[in-house]
């Protein structure tokens, strides 16, 4: 069997070998576009091994056999500052608290508080490392940190060979808070893995770990370099890779039980150059809104078309927002179930014309603008936000879309994104002389008048005030009058929207 004694540094370039040795005395270097497979055993007898990374390069080294000796990863870690933090996790095994909070770059109050957070889900706070911290950093835990110029920490310990695992548990169920559903975690291993379908479509990490992780939220949550919030990563976006001990947060499935979450080695992979970035789409069509608040970024949202998707919820594309009292979010067209989508993704076939409760939480007196940060979708599509209190509709393709609140915002409801190829405007929309609505006898049905004059099919639509779909109905070849069972709704105020053509007529109703 051919082994392999490394005496040198290796530069940029990857390499394979079966078994490699590093002997007593001798020093091996990975740089940060460099990596090493080993198909067979690796060991070091008492040498160096040092693995480096930067701002946007990471070395890899992989190990199918056994390994044995320790190794130094020096992980690129950002600076410290507001918002300007990492999630990262040890990229090796038995790594002390202690020979990390000693590290020269580590970042400090200066009284023995340390920039080591961890993240404990069942009293939504963090906790961070002191003087008197002890122990080793545990494998597979992620952990909010930050160095004083934007430099690298060392971890040194074991190679993290072999299939991992790490328990994560939803205590959303047993307390209030939304952020109880979070669980920090990280890649234990010196080496990329595979994170969605896109970059392996069997050995990857949301594939494994689909039965763990909530369906609403089946996705990657990274914290974005620019420390302006929470990225999604999931099928929709493009081949994706978690760099060494890269940090992110998963959503736990179920309602206090214990979920395992598998780091295996066939995700591993040498592929990749940079922890996560600005996720990128795979989607046939991509939309993403942003939302300023007084001239400052304090939201974006997604919307991707592409075919074999769904109006309802698709595990592993749609994704909800990280928080969910975040300044917008959508909600899913079918079978909403009361979830703040970060993504929404849809058909491409719904491009043409489809109507998106968007959720917006503002406080009041506030200058509001929200518009288009990035757009694939074809030119002939309109994008317009529909304000039915103020009663407009503006087109956010050629305009933004600005408010000054005069009240709070809060939830669905009041604003909708439509999708179509048609032409909206006050004098195309809630028009009493083209179509009515009202209440019946006993509130048993809406009727409405006026819909025998489209020559297309009518679909109605009930809306409750969060933007949940309650009822639809499609009609053809409408008749003078025809009637909307509302048998079963909740008494309380709904929306009626009615689209037929290029007409949107929209009405708010008392259900008693």
């Amino acid at each position: 069997m051919k082994k392999l004694i490394l005496l040198v540094s290796l530069l940029s370039f990857s390499m394979h070998s079966q078994n490699v040795t590093v002997n007593s005395g001798r020093s091996f270097t990975i740089q940060s576009t460099s990596s090493l497979t080993v198909g067979g055993n690796f060991t070091n007898t008492s040498g160096t091994v040092t693995l480096h990374s930067d701002s946007d390069e990471f070395s890899s080294l992989m190990v199918r056999g056994a390994a044995s000796g320790d190794i130094t990863y020096n992980r690129y870690v950002n600076i410290v500052g507001p918002g300007e933090w990492d999630l990262v996790g040890a990229p090796v095994s038995g790594m002390a608290f202690s020979s990390l909070i000693t590290d020269a770059n580590i970042a400090t109050n200066g009284s023995g508080v340390y920039a080591v957070g961890a993240y404990d889900n069942t009293l939504d706070t963090w906790t961070n490392a002191t003087n008197a911290t002890t122990g080793d950093l545990a494998l597979g835990q992620g952990y909010q940190m930050a160095t004083t110029s934007g430099g690298t920490l060392s971890f040194t310990g074991a190679i993290a060979n072999g299939d991992q695992s790490v328990i994560i548990n939803n205590n959303n169920a047993a307390n209030s808070g939304a952020g109880r559903r979070w669980n920090l975690i990280a890649n234990p291993f010196a080496s990329y893995l595979n994170a969605n379908s896109n970059a392996d479509g069997t050995n990857n990490f949301l594939t494994a770990n689909a039965a763990a992780i909530d369906d609403n939220f089946e996705a990657i949550y990274g914290w974005k370099a620019d420390g302006t919030g929470y990225e999604i990563y999931n099928n929709t976006t493009a081949a994706t890779y978690i760099a060494p001990g890269q940090g992110f947060f998963v959503a736990a499935a179920g309602s206090g039980e214990n979920k395992t979450i598998s780091f295996t080695q066939a995700m591993q992979t040498v592929t990749g150059a940079d922890d996560f970035v600005a996720a990128r789409s795979s989607a046939s069509y991509e939309l993403v809104l942003d939302m300023h608040g007084d001239a400052v970024k304090v939201a974006d949202t997604k919307f991707y078309f592409k075919e074999g998707l769904t109006l309802g919820l698709d595990p592993g594309y749609d994704a909800g927002a990280f928080n969910q009292s975040s300044g917008l979010s959508s909600r899913l067209v079918e079978q909403d179930n009361v979830i703040g989508m970060g993504i929404n993704a849809m058909p491409t076939d719904a491009m043409s014309n489809v109507i998106v409760p968007l959720a917006i939480n503002q406080e009041a007196n506030i200058a509001l603008e929200i518009q288009i940060a990035n757009s694939t979708i074809p030119e002939d599509i309109n994008v317009y936000i529909e304000d039915t209190v103020e009663n407009t509709f503006t087109l956010l393709t050629n305009e933004s879309f600005e408010l000054l609140t005069q009240t709070t915002l809060s939830g669905a409801g009041r604003f909708y994104l439509h999708f179509t190829t048609g032409v909206l405007s006050i004098d195309t929309v809630s028009s009493s002389s083209l179509v009515s609505a009202y209440k019946g006898k006993g509130n048993a049905y809406i009727s409405l008048e006026g819909l025998q004059q489209f020559s297309q099919p009518t679909k109605l639509t009930l809306y409750n005030v969060l933007g949940m779909k309650i009822l639809s109905k499609t009609i053809k070849n409408a008749s003078q009058k025809e009637l909307l069972s509302t048998l079963g709704v909740k008494k309380g105020v709904y929306i009626l929207k009615v689209q037929a053509e290029n007409i949107v007529f929209t009405k708010k109703l008392a259900i008693e």
